[in-house]
């Protein structure tokens, strides 16, 4: 591979800002109001506030329709998806379990303290445990909770391994990609019928161990798919949607990523020889221990 280029991430990273522009967004003009007694500005003001703190609970608790972009129509770059996965699972069965555990997963309790989340990734080389960032993008936690517990993951495979290397500036990013429904990676298939909207936080830093949400050249086309880092990325952060971080199995991590590959494409992309299986994604909280698929 030619060095001097970064290829797919890096340049998605750039050409963000020209494609990142929503689903239906209109803004919405300020109301005029009149002058008011200090009584009624002061009911006011502390209806403002709550309106406000409900805005932010709605934000991490979006319910599936206005989190997603669906359609019969695919976005531009994704292909119709398949009506069954690699697995032999229905990709409408799937899409109709998301939709229907979607609202069950909550990141605050009853008393309003956050749940933490992780999630453990079982694979035929070992144990992933990562740490889940439902505040820096909590539609793309949702999803991937959603996807591990109707086990769409099940049986899925690490399908791609990534290099990127440049001089100037020095980049070098070693990445997995993993989750697509036909387990091959192939470009325009990483979806059940939905896509997500981007949630681009400015706490989120690509370190060493960052999982987020991947997509091909439009941030509004990630769903299924996820990208796994082996090194920092910083030029990635506000770029996409981190959901989480390794917190044990890095070397299981490196392993995968060492294994016997295929040809290099033009893209810097190479596929496993024998990829390698995700037995499936146990999602754990801080109360309690929730298996994928009822188990």
């Amino acid at each position: 591979m030619a060095k001097n280029t970064v290829y797919k991430v890096l340049g998605s990273a750039i050409i963000v800002g020209s494609v990142l522009t929503g689903c239906g967004k209109k803004s919405v003009p300020e109301p005029i109001t009149k002058a008011e007694p200090a009584e009624v500005k002061a009911i006011t003001t502390s209806n403002q506030n709550n309106k406000q703190e409900e805005a932010a609970e709605d934000l991490l608790h979006q319910p599936f329709l206005k989190a997603v972009c669906i359609g019969d129509n695919p976005p531009e770059y994704c292909n119709r998806p398949p009506d069954v996965t690699v697995t032999k699972k229905s990709v409408y069965k799937l899409y109709e379990a998301v939709q229907a555990c979607w609202d069950e997963i909550r990141f605050k309790d009853k008393a309003g303290n956050l749940i933490d989340y992780t999630a453990i990734i079982s694979t035929d080389q070992g144990d992933i445990e990562m740490e889940l960032f439902p505040t820096q993008a909590p539609n793309h936690v949702r999803n991937f909770i959603a996807l591990a517990k109707v086990g769409y993951y099940d049986g899925l495979f690490f399908e791609e391994v990534h290099l990127e290397e440049s001089e100037e500036p020095v980049v070098k990013l070693e990445q997995l990609r993993a989750g697509c429904p036909l387990g091959t990676g192939e470009v325009g298939y990483g979806s059940i019928g939905y896509w997500l909207k981007p949630e681009f936080s400015p706490e989120t830093k690509h370190e060493a161990g960052t999982i987020g949400s991947f997509y091909e050249l439009d941030p509004e086309t990630s769903a299924c798919r996820f990208y796994l880092n082996l090194d920092k990325a910083p030029f990635m952060d506000e770029n996409y949607s981190a959901i989480g971080k390794i917190t044990k199995g890095m070397e299981v991590a490196k392993k995968i990523y060492t294994m016997p590959l295929k040809a290099e494409n033009d893209e810097g992309s190479r596929k496993p020889e024998k990829p390698v299986t995700i037995k499936k994604i146990t999602i754990q909280t801080r109360n309690s221990v929730n298996t994928v698929a009822g188990r």
